[in-house]
C-alpha cells in the first residue's frame, strides 16, 4: 500500500485566470482588495516552493496537477498503477479564495486547472522517513509555503473511494476542466 500526497495548492491556476478574467464581474461580488491580495497569493502559489530532497527519496509514483485537477490527476494515478484509493476531499491543500471564486462561478474547486502542485505516492513504509526530511527542509520552500498533505491511501480493492465529510463517493472518470465551463474552450485553447 501507498500513502498518497498532494503538494501544493490545488485549483490556483484556474482562479487566477478567472479572477484575470472576469475581474471587472468580480468586483461586483469581491472588494477589490480581497481580489488583489487573492490574486498575489495565487502567483505565490503557482511560483511556489520545491522541496528538493523529494527528488532523492523512494517514491512509488507521482503526477502533476494541471488540466482537470486534482480528481482527474487521482485517476490518472490510480489508473495507470491499477491501485485502489481512498482518500478525503477536505484534507486536499486549497486555497479558501479558490473555493470561494469556485462558488461563485458554481463550479468544482477540485476539477480546476492547477499549476506547481503534484500529487505523490510513497510505500507506507517509507512515508515517515519522508515527512522526517520534509519537515526538515521548511527554510527551503522560498517566502511561500507549500504545504505537502497526506490525503489517503492505496489499496488492493478496484473502487476509488472519496470521502467527503461523513459521506463517501466513488471518484469518477472526468477528465473536463471546470473552467471550460466559464471560459469557453480555454483548456483547448491555451493548454496542451
Amino acid at each position: 500500500m501507498h500513502k498518497i500526497y498532494v503538494k501544493g495548492y490545488v485549483g490556483n491556476f484556474g482562479t487566477k485566470v478567472l479572477i484575470e478574467k472576469k475581474y471587472d464581474e468580480l468586483l461586483k461580488h469581491f472588494s477589490k482588495s480581497y481580489l488583489d491580495d487573492l490574486i498575489n497569493n495565487l502567483n505565490s502559489s503557482i511560483k511556489g516552493g520545491e522541496i528538493p530532497s523529494l527528488n532523492l527519496l523512494n517514491i512509488s509514483d507521482r503526477e502533476n496537477i494541471d488540466k482537470g485537477g486534482v480528481l482527474t490527476t487521482l485517476w490518472k494515478l490510480c489508473d495507470r498503477n491499477k491501485w485502489g484509493l481512498r482518500f478525503s476531499l477536505n484534507k486536499i491543500p486549497i486555497m479558501q479564495g479558490t473555493i470561494e471564486i469556485s462558488n461563485y462561478f458554481d463550479i468544482n474547486p477540485y476539477r480546476l486547472l492547477t499549476s506547481n502542485s503534484e500529487i505523490i505516492a510513497i510505500d507506507e513504509n517509507e512515508s515517515e522517513k519522508v515527512l522526517n526530511v520534509i519537515n526538515n527542509e521548511t527554510s527551503l520552500y522560498n517566502s511561500f509555503y507549500m504545504p505537502f498533505i497526506e490525503i489517503g491511501e492505496t489499496n488492493k480493492l478496484k473502487k476509488r473511494v472519496r470521502i467527503d465529510g461523513e459521506t463517501e463517493a466513488f471518484l469518477t472518470k472526468d477528465f473536463k476542466d471546470e473552467i471550460d465551463k466559464i471560459i469557453y474552450r480555454y483548456t483547448k485553447d491555451n493548454i496542451k
